[in-house]
């Protein structure tokens, strides 16, 4: 009976769907398995993902994954290339888009899709002798061109990758230094920007990879935050408060709470808040109506 069903009621049909559900009904039809594997079918998923990293393991949460349905919306998945793995060393994970993870081992990048198990490892920029800064993965606002952009940690070189040429090229974007600080490199893709943490106290860098124009705003609170969406708003997260902009430069901060012994790790969708227990377990905290709810997963390395 699936396979009668018309192409564009499937994808609206799946696109809804959390993520174990969709990785069990691949199986369901030919035609199913072939519309879940298409490149475009992620652009149009409801649900964005959260990639939380471990030693052996990416777990993949569901962005606006239900309070109460919590299981259906956690996927493990094993990192691609296991050969290259080490005892107590993993992929550092760099951006996500669309379901697809920006990884970087040594020195190359790797594009993995955890849904597909399908990876590519790029070549690395010819002129970037050490291979450290960071990276990024956005489109154009009007042209919709996807673009992988690295920059090296002093922001002074931009190196842009071409997906239909398979090749870098480097450009400069700003005439000053700006620093990032290695350990915020992840960045955020938000409205036809990307956004990066700086070393700065209070400082973001934003990226139009429309005009691939660079610049500089500033964050409502010293000392670096995480990054976040909230209602197609950029936000941040700083201990227990959120702050959402709304236009450039016009931080609100719409939450403060205060919780004894859970760490704030990201916003999720409608503003709720994925925090790591005293015990290392995941939880999903509603600060709108003070509810929680422990996940069945641990932030405890794999042995």
């Amino acid at each position: 009976m699936a396979d009668f069903l018309h192409d564009d009621i499937v994808w609206n049909i799946l696109a809804r769907l959390p993520a174990k559900p969709l990785l069990r009904f691949r199986c369901v039809s030919t035609q199913w398995s072939s519309v879940l594997t298409e490149p475009n079918f992620m652009k149009f998923r409801s649900r964005k993902t959260i990639i939380l990293p471990q030693l052996e393991t990416l777990q993949l949460i569901d962005d606006n994954v239900p309070i109460d349905d919590t299981s259906n919306s956690i996927v493990s998945r094993r990192y691609p290339l296991e050969n290259l793995l080490r005892k107590y060393q993993r992929p550092q994970v760099m951006g996500t888009f669309n379901w697809i993870v920006l990884l970087t081992y040594s020195r190359n990048p790797i594009l993995y899709n955890p849904f597909t198990c399908v990876s590519n490892e790029l070549p690395c920029p010819s002129s970037d002798v050490h291979g450290r800064g960071a990276f990024g993965l956005g489109y154009g606002a009007n042209s919709g061109v996807l673009k992988l952009v690295k920059f090296r940690a002093s922001c002074q070189v931009c190196h842009v990758f071409d997906f239909r040429e398979c090749s870098w090229s480097s450009w400069r974007p700003s005439k000053k230094p700006l620093r990032i600080t290695l350990g915020n490199a992840m960045d955020h893709f938000v409205n036809g920007f990307l956004y990066w943490i700086l070393s700065y106290r209070n400082v973001l860098m934003a990226l139009n990879v429309e005009s691939m124009v660079l610049s500089k705003m500033y964050l409502p609170f010293n000392y670096p935050g995480c990054l976040g969406t909230m209602n197609g708003c950029l936000c941040v997260l700083k201990r227990f408060n959120i702050w959402v902009m709304k236009k450039r430069n016009k931080w609100s901060k719409i939450y403060s709470f205060k919780l004894p012994l859970e760490r704030p790790i990201c916003v999720l969708g409608s503003g709720r808040i994925l925090m790591e227990s005293h015990s290392s377990n995941l939880i999903i905290y509603d600060p709108k109506n003070n509810l929680r709810s422990e996940l069945n997963v641990s932030l405890r390395d794999d042995t």
